[in-house]
């Protein structure tokens, strides 16, 4: 590469109007929430050195944005690394399973660049310190997560979502013992609540009618606790739904459950049960018993009988009999959710879990897996069914098809109707007349 080449891979001029002249990015990203606004963040970052984003490959870099809750996730990475690499794009990676493993994201064919989940900025840095040197090995900027650490400011620009994404805290200090994640994200540490109200007041100026808050584990934010932060978002003019993401069960107290009472909080809760059994949960490291969730949920659609209620499950951990997992099979039926995620457990190195005595066989986590899915779709078509011929306000996201719309009600039940191009941001009132295990389906309302 010459020094002309070098100069502008490194540093993207803007040279004919406002037409950028650096190299193509494509950003490809995998696992949570969290995952896809670090993302966003990255993207702004991106464009404000004058690179060209693009939604489709190919491009001239490709930046993996990496999960490592499981091993298959950290499997699914590497195979889009090499993918990538075979058509020939500079690759940078970051997220949590480079975090965590550096090194061997390194030695991955076509990384030129690698770096963390602390300190996003480097993965830009590091990938410009490549693009100048052209080192033989890929450049590694990954730090260490510290007690002090702090959180990052962000400046994601959300351009077209009629949601947006919010988040307020990073970091998991409880360790759970199948879970990598606090190997990964770090201590826990919380946005400032005025830093946090400044950018919801500007995503509400944006026109944004839905703001999820989102965190590693949402509820250690503080100080002040999240039930204050959430009120204090509701007091913002113009905010019209404020949705919570996944929460863990012993964090739920009162306080918390008495914001649903609020009209722009959403009634949808995710809150990961993981097993229902008592004897696994322990093994697992989670704080609360079947019956304390339990208690929760009732608690819940007490306040909000049109709950909508998710949770994620765990199949096959070490040392689950049978008897464990039809106890957890009684436990979905019995507090009622709306939609079920459920994962094979996946030992992760460095983690207790990994060491437990009475691995399940594959092929029974299959199976337990398969059984676990069949019940997830049954809960869903019945809670879904609630709502046929009833009005629901959804608010309405994209045109996936030529005049039928998609988008989801406060419950977070995904609907699909016939309306206008114009509809999109907007909340309607829709009729739904189907119901399936996905959602609904309806017709618009008459004027």
């Amino acid at each position: 590469m010459d020094d002309d080449a070098i100069a502008m891979m490194s540093n993207p001029a803007t040279t004919n109007g406002n037409v950028p002249k650096g190299p193509t990015v494509f950003f490809k990203t995998f696992g949570c929430r969290q995952n896809q606004y670090d993302t966003d963040y990255l993207k702004e970052l991106f464009r404000r050195r004058g690179y060209r984003v693009v939604e489709e490959g190919p491009a001239d870099i490709v930046v993996v944005n990496t999960c490592a809750v499981t091993g298959r996730s950290a499997a699914k990475a590497r195979q889009a690394i090499r993918a990538f690499a075979r058509q020939g794009a500079k690759i940078v990676v970051t997220g949590c399973y480079s975090q965590i493993d550096p090194d061997q994201v390194a030695d991955l064919p076509g990384v030129v660049a690698v770096s963390g989940v602390r300190g996003k900025g480097l993965a830009l840095e590091a990938l410009e310190e490549a693009l100048r040197d052209e080192p033989g090995r890929a450049v590694v900027k990954v730090q260490p997560h510290e007690k002090t650490e702090v959180f990052e400011e962000a400046f994601v620009e959300h351009p077209t979502l009629t949601r947006a994404y919010l988040k307020v805290q990073e970091g998991c200090d409880d360790y759970c013992t199948y879970c990598i994640v606090p190997f990964a994200r770090g201590p826990s540490r919380s946005r400032p609540l005025e830093e946090v109200l400044k950018e919801a007041e500007r995503l509400i100026r944006m026109g944004k009618k839905e703001l999820v808050l989102t965190g590693t584990h949402l509820g250690l934010y503080g100080p002040p606790p999240l039930s204050t932060l959430v009120k204090e978002i509701c007091r913002i003019p113009g905010l019209v739904r404020l949705r919570l993401s996944s929460l863990e069960p012993h964090d739920v107290d009162e306080e918390l459950l008495d914001c649903l009472r609020m009209p722009q909080v959403c009634h949808h809760l995710h809150l990961p049960l993981q097993s229902g059994s008592d004897r696994i949960l322990k093994l697992m490291g989670r704080r609360y018993t079947l019956a304390s969730f339990a208690r929760i949920a009732e608690m819940a659609r007490k306040i909000a009988p049109d709950l909508g209620l998710g949770t994620d499950i765990i199949v096959g951990f070490p040392g689950e009999t049978d008897r464990d997992f039809q106890d957890t099979l009684r436990a979905l039926v019995d507090i009622g959710f709306s939609r079920v995620h459920a994962f094979r457990y996946s030992a992760r190195p460095g983690t207790r879990a990994a060491a437990l005595p009475g691995k399940v066989p594959e092929k029974e986590k299959s199976a337990r897996l398969k059984e676990v899915l069949k019940v997830a779709r049954e809960l869903s078509l019945d809670f879904h069914r609630r709502y046929v011929r009833v009005p629901v306000e959804v608010l309405v996201e994209e045109e996936p098809d030529r005049g039928m719309l998609t988008g989801v009600t406060r419950s977070y039940v995904r609907c699909w109707f016939h309306g206008q191009p114009d509809w999109v941001g907007e909340i309607r009132e829709i009729v739904p007349t189907k119901a399936t295990s996905q959602g609904l389906i309806a017709a618009k309302k008459d004027a």
